[in-house]
């Protein structure tokens, strides 16, 4: 199933959702990437506005171009500091939400230098509120990467298993199968200052290993500095527990 009109569709329900929200908000910031790539269609470093009168534009410093051919939202310009996007679309924001988890101070800074607006008030909720209702196109990607996931866990990791093997032997001959069966190469999360490279492989006693990641797994990895991908010391024995948890994604969507 292919992605048509998603962009203008999904603005549409953040409205709405909004509306119910707060009646009076004027404007909404999107800086997330991922969150421009679910309204936009395209991850890039930009800038979505969206305002209440409805009309909605993707400033893109990189790549322009290539948002232009990704993105199905017809309002995508150029742009070198959010001053263009202002010069473009308007100074004036009002009451003006963005999301709070993502946006540092920092660039909270440079958009009131751009944009003027009383405050900022957080529309995280709201987004991963509108987020949770997927269409049916995404229903498509989730129920293959499902299907994918089931046959990758159950067919082909335990022939991947060699006694000798460390746990890193093991992750990387798993990413290769997960590349050949169709993963699109990253496990991403809404957590913040959360990364995941492959997921949580480990043999025996090192699955006991708790790391800052917030799941019920654990793994001691490659070093305190990288508690991820395994261990190239830990060997596999007969007889040993192997721990393989690895998300599952297609063309943006995963299972887990």
């Amino acid at each position: 199933m292919e992605r048509q009109n998603e962009s203008l569709t999904r603005i549409a329900r953040l409205r709405t959702a909004m509306e119910t929200l707060d009646p009076s908000w004027e404007t909404i910031f999107i800086v997330g990437r991922v969150n421009q790539y679910y309204f936009t269609g395209s991850m890039q470093d930009g800038l979505l506005i969206i305002r209440r009168n409805g009309t909605a534009a993707y400033f893109v410093r990189r790549s322009y171009e290539r948002a232009r051919q990704e993105s199905d939202l017809p309002d995508v310009f150029p742009m070198e500091s959010y001053r263009d996007a202002s010069k473009c679309f308007g100074t004036e924001c009002g009451r003006t939400y963005l999301e709070t988890e993502i946006a540092t101070i920092g660039l909270l800074e440079r958009l009131r230098k751009a944009f003027t607006f009383t405050d900022a008030f957080s529309a995280d909720r709201t987004i991963l509120r509108v987020r949770s209702v997927k269409s049916p196109y995404e229903l498509s990607l989730m129920e293959e990467s499902g299907r994918l996931h089931k046959y990758l866990l159950e067919e082909l990791v335990p022939g991947l298993l060699v006694e000798g093997m460390s746990e890193t032997d093991l992750a990387g001959r798993i990413h290769l199968a997960m590349l050949e069966t169709g993963y699109h190469g990253v496990t991403r999360f809404g957590m913040f200052q959360t990364e995941m490279g492959i997921g949580q492989i480990a043999f025996g006693e090192n699955s006991l290993l708790r790391t800052s990641f917030d799941g019920p797994g654990g793994m001691l990895g490659m070093s305190a500095a990288v508690p991820l991908v395994g261990n190239r010391d830990r060997k596999l024995s007969s007889g040993d527990l192997v721990f393989v948890d690895v998300g599952f994604g297609v063309d943006g969507y995963h299972t887990d």
